[in-house]
């Protein structure tokens, strides 16, 4: 019983270190997925329900079953999200794993009951603090929704940084991924998304309020949510990956190592249309650097093809350690 519990704790949290690296992995993990379930609960108890915004996913389609029902009288939210997420964990257990699924469990649990714990205490927040007439009027709609996007995208990031989902339609996405490869796994997703808030924009037709508006609202939120999400996944270092084409790299790699301090590796390559043979240069460095670099690629073969592109997330030696 102990070594299948040790498997499954090394299953659920991957790493360098066997054991002995599980319990600060973990430590780390659960920090990461109760801040990230806090933040997603103050996005949705402040700015999503009382505006009537719309994420995507399940609890999207929750939450406009929730606004029907008279904000909670039918069921809490947190508690329809997990009861919705049942036949989706059950169909990731038959087509995706169970260590998939415990984590998308765990992750939906916590985002639940999240929200359903903060809900009172974030809505009297809201009341006091927020919901105040300026004088103009009352706070413009869009700041709800740029900053509701941002506060759950971060959230989400923080629980998927993690390891973790919080189930839903990524579940669905993931299955239908594996029998339809035409469409990758973010247009899915995204798909679904805009399927949930054209819902919203249906639902809300017949209530009080500009329905089409508040859909227009929940996709900046929406858009928002992702942009930040997987900013928070990926990291918030922005680097910048120079490819070199030059009949003089060796040259250029030499003072890339010198002046720039930077590892720089070259690759074989040829071009097709001549068949000439080239050493191709890679260099990841920071964005401050781009500059310098094409300075001294200027200098050393004004006739030079160079690429240069973003790097999102750049890990190891020189950059950041592998930590997750």
């Amino acid at each position: 019983m102990k070594e299948k519990f040790r498997k499954l704790l090394l299953a659920l949290s991957p790493g360098p270190g066997g054991t002995r690296g599980v319990g600060r992995r973990l430590s780390v993990e659960a920090l990461l997925m109760v801040g990230g379930s806090l933040a997603c609960a103050v996005a949705v108890n402040v700015f999503y329900v009382p505006l009537k915004l719309t994420m995507g996913g399940v609890s999207g389609l929750v939450s406009i079953v929730y606004q029907l029902t008279d904000r909670g009288g039918l069921l809490p939210f947190g508690v329809m999200v997990m009861i919705l997420n049942v036949p989706l964990l059950i169909l990731g257990w038959r087509h995706l794993g169970r260590v998939f699924v415990i984590k998308s469990l765990i992750g939906t649990v916590l985002y639940s009951t999240a929200i359903d714990l903060t809900a009172a205490t974030f809505t009297r927040f809201y009341n006091e603090y927020i919901n105040r007439p300026l004088d103009v009027g009352l706070p413009d709609p869009l700041i709800y929704c740029i900053f509701g996007g941002i506060v759950y995208g971060v959230g989400l990031g923080m629980i998927f940084r993690a390891g973790f989902t919080t189930g839903g339609t990524d579940i669905l996405a993931k299955v239908i991924k594996k029998h339809h490869r035409r469409f990758s796994l973010g247009q899915f997703i995204l798909m679904m998304d805009v399927f949930v808030v054209l819902c919203a924009a249906i639902a809300y037709a017949t209530e009080p309020g500009p329905s089409v508006l508040l859909a227009m609202y929940s996709g900046i939120a929406l858009y928002l949510t992702q942009q930040l999400t997987d900013l928070v996944i990926e990291g918030f270092g922005y680097t910048k990956a120079a490819i070199i084409i030059s009949d003089r790299s060796s040259d250029i790699a030499v003072r890339v190592m010198e002046d720039l301090d930077r590892g720089i590796t070259g690759l074989h390559g040829q071009g097709m249309y001549t068949g000439t043979q080239k050493e191709v240069l890679l260099c990841v460095l920071p964005q401050n650097q781009v500059s310098a670099l094409k300075r001294l690629i200027k200098g050393i073969d004004p006739k030079a093809f160079m690429i240069v592109v973003d790097s999102r997330e750049v890990l190891g030696e020189g950059f950041e350690g592998i930590d997750l």
